[in-house]
């Protein structure tokens, strides 16, 4: 029996993912959700990997389940992605999106060998199955950062853009595997099949380590919360809208919350006693901007006024007028101005 790289590689990410579940395991910190759905996420892949290596090397009969596998990882990246934004998830609708892996599993028992007959035809539609569960997590990832923008000043720490990588690093994999299908040379279908176990071991320490890091960053949205965040447009008595106009330019003016790195729109909402649903309504409708851009202008006006009249270092200017990331800041600055800052203070004194 010849051991071969890709079953090098293959015992590695099984060996990985059980190194990741037991130290998720018998780490004291709490357990948020996600991190549940990562441990779910390890034994999947140690299950999957495991039969593919008893499937390549058992010469007895055994029954067929890589579709079965198929089906369960798009739900189980949708459900991993939902878990890092909300605080809680309805388990009777989730346990939905598992219905066809397990109506797949019955079959693959029972008309195991038939199923031979029909196995391009249910590749396709697993591989189908999954790229729509991507796109949907996809979707839901950007809905989320459109509600950040409408509910916090800075995001970049909880922006969950590692995630989209990995969303589009499994995507690649996908068309590996469909490139692998298509080409009838060994030599190249074993560099294909060499490249997707490869990337599915940069895939589970990615997982691990970039998933671990939003444990203290941030505890979720509540869904009902969310619902009313992005809910349609509704109207507030003329009266009553301007009254908040007053109130939060007052505030503005004479507190400046901007300054606060981390200022949300319900802080914002308990300092000025009004809900977040109806501070957000005024900024969007009275301003044009989301919460987001609405601080951030703030920030903005108060580098560009320091960089004009004084000399002290950008970083300097950029953390007193509530910037917190570099990154985002140097974003912001070039966006609006077109830019960059130390560009804007040679020109204005030029």
């Amino acid at each position: 029996m010849k051991v071969t790289i890709v079953d090098i590689i293959g015992i590695l990410i099984i060996y990985q993912s059980l190194i990741f579940i037991l130290s998720l395991l018998f780490n004291k910190k709490p357990k948020p959700l996600f991190t549940k759905v990562l441990i779910t996420i390890c034994l999947l892949i140690i299950f999957h990997f495991s039969y593919m290596l008893f499937e390549k090397y058992n010469t007895l009969n055994h029954f067929f389940l890589g579709p079965f596998f198929g089906l369960i990882y798009g739900p189980i990246y949708y459900l991993y992605t939902k878990s890092l934004i909300l605080e809680a998830l309805d388990y009777k609708k989730i346990g939905v999106h598992f219905i066809p892996a397990l109506i797949t599993l019955i079959g693959l028992v029972v008309f195991d060998n038939q199923i031979f007959d029909k196995i391009n035809l249910i590749g396709l539609a697993v591989t189908i199955h999954f790229i729509v569960y991507l796109g949907i997590a996809l979707r839901t990832l950007f809905k989320y950062r459109k509600l950040l923008k409408s509910t916090t000043s800075s995001f970049y720490n909880i922006s969950l853009f590692w995630l989209e990588i990995l969303i589009y690093i499994q995507l690649t994999i996908i068309v590996v595997m469909l490139l692998e299908s298509y080409f009838q040379s060994f030599f190249i279908t074993d560099i294909l099949i060499l490249i997707i176990y490869f990337l599915t071991l940069i895939l589970i320490n990615c997982f691990y380590y970039l998933g671990l890091k939003q444990v203290n960053l941030f505890k979720g949205f509540k869904e009902e919360n969310v619902k009313i965040t992005i809910s349609k447009e509704y109207l507030i008595p003329e009266a009553l809208f301007n009254s908040y106009i007053d109130k939060l330019n007052n505030y503005i003016e004479n507190e400046k919350p901007y300054l606060e790195f981390e200022i949300s729109l319900q802080d914002l909402s308990d300092k000025l006693s009004i809900s977040p649903r109806n501070l957000s309504h005024i900024i969007n409708k009275k301003y044009e901007r989301n919460f987001y851009d609405f601080i951030n202008h703030y920030r903005l006006e108060l580098v560009k006024q320091n960089l004009k009249e004084s000399n002290s270092p950008i970083k300097e200017i950029m953390y007193n007028s509530g910037f917190s990331n570099k990154a985002t800041f140097n974003s912001i600055f070039k966006k609006n101005t077109g830019l960059t800052p130390t560009q804007f203070r040679e020109k204005q004194k030029s």
